[in-house]
């Protein structure tokens, strides 16, 4: 008898949502067995915080919890959906022995391709979560993809649950309330022509710190500071190198080691977006902050670092120096007019060729031809005849 109020309460749900036809409708459950059902706690501290099931012939359902995050539910598929955007209804029904609880929807969302096809975020993932712990069973629930015409139902067990949930949320205490993935490589803006720190800065800087007790393996913070495009260039050289000093500064009121600090200033060398918009400029003023494994360069090899990069910008702006520009404007000028006299100086030479071979040619040609020219042919068969005739008469 439940499993047919089972039964019903989905293809009503399908009806519903997807405006199914009941005439062609049928079903297919993934069911989590009872003695089969187990819930694993797993993560890594101050990190992440997993807690997953097995779900037979189907693959795994696994709710996820990261440090700066809200908890998320990730539905993994043995066999890789091939089709977007499928639809599907997500809802808590009641184990068979509590036929007196009511089926509710959690919420509805899209399948995507591949062996994660369905990633509900919060609060809908930390809903899905309270009511496994409250007994109830959530239900993921589609159309067959290969016609539409089945029914699929992927249910979630609430059986021993509760010793991984125990151990899941010791795991919790241990998150920290921020991304520690983004904390490793940390961006900090500052307004126009100024190097203070904002709250927001002074917050994830502390939040620096935080990490660095947290994981001995880190052995170098680098602050990488620059600049916009306005303005000149010696100007933003030394605002890049405030923004660093602030930077650096403020790290080591709140405990970093002087020891593990780097800083260099690239003022408006490296912009890592256009400096024509003023999103773009608003996203160069900034400063970049590394936790590097490796250590810090000595001062020995910082100073040589920075006497090589002061070098190469001498370098670069010798080569954009008006000055140089007006040289190497001189010195093409120059080199032109060289240019222009070979080419007249070989011309000429050329030119006395010519008319050296010219009259060279001439002069053999008057040598030769020293016997006047024939004349033009001239037909005389006529005046011939005519004398003979001439002769004849006579």
């Amino acid at each position: 008898m439940n499993k047919n109020i089972h039964i019903i309460s989905i293809i009503i749900a399908i009806f519903i949502v997807f405006n199914q036809s009941p005439a062609y409708a049928a079903e297919r459950e993934y069911i989590v067995p009872m003695e089969k059902s187990v819930w694993t706690s797993s993560g890594k501290k101050n990190h992440e915080c997993g807690l997953s099931q097995i779900i037979p012939f189907y693959g795994e359902g696994k709710f996820i919890h990261k440090s700066g995050h809200k908890v998320k539910f990730d539905l993994l598929s043995d066999e890789p959906v091939m089709t977007d955007n499928v639809q599907i209804l997500v809802q808590s029904e009641p184990p068979s022995w509590r036929y007196d609880d009511k089926v509710f929807e959690i919420g509805q969302f899209n399948f995507e391709r591949g062996h994660n096809p369905l990633i509900v975020q919060s609060p809908y993932a930390s809903r899905m979560l309270q009511q496994v712990e409250n007994g109830m069973s959530p239900v993921i629930i589609y159309r067959d993809m290969a016609d539409g015409r089945d029914i699929i139902a992927v249910m979630l067990s609430p059986i021993n649950f509760r010793k991984a949930l125990a151990e899941y949320r010791e795991c919790e205490k241990t998150l920290l309330d921020f991304d520690l993935d983004e904390i490793k490589n940390l961006t900090l803006y500052f307004a126009t022509n100024k190097d203070i720190l904002t709250t927001r800065s002074k917050r994830d800087l502390k939040n620096v710190i935080r990490y660095l007790k947290m994981d001995p393996s880190i052995l170098q913070v680098k602050i990488n500071a620059h600049a916009d495009s306005r303005g000149r260039r010696r100007f933003n050289d030394k605002l890049s190198e405030r923004r660093s000093e602030a930077v650096v500064k403020y790290l080591l009121s709140v405990g970093a080691k002087a020891e593990m600090l780097y800083a260099v200033h690239h003022g408006e060398r490296s912009p890592g977006h256009t400096n024509k918009t003023a999103r773009g400029r608003s996203k160069n003023r900034r400063a970049d902050v590394q936790l590097l494994s490796t250590a810090p360069p000595t001062p020995e090899e910082q100073k040589a670092i920075e006497d090589a990069n002061k070098a190469e910008r001498r370098r670069q702006l010798t080569e954009r120096s008006i000055f140089n520009r007006k040289i190497s404007e001189a010195e093409s000028e120059s080199k032109n007019k060289a240019d222009d006299l070979t080419a007249t100086t070989q011309d000429r030479t050329q030119e006395v060729q010519d008319k050296t071979q010219s009259l060279q040619e001439s002069t053999e040609n008057d040598v030769i031809d020293d016997e006047p020219p024939a004349p033009n042919f001239i037909n005389f068969d006529h005046l011939v005849d005519k004398n003979n005739q001439k002769i004849k008469s006579e």
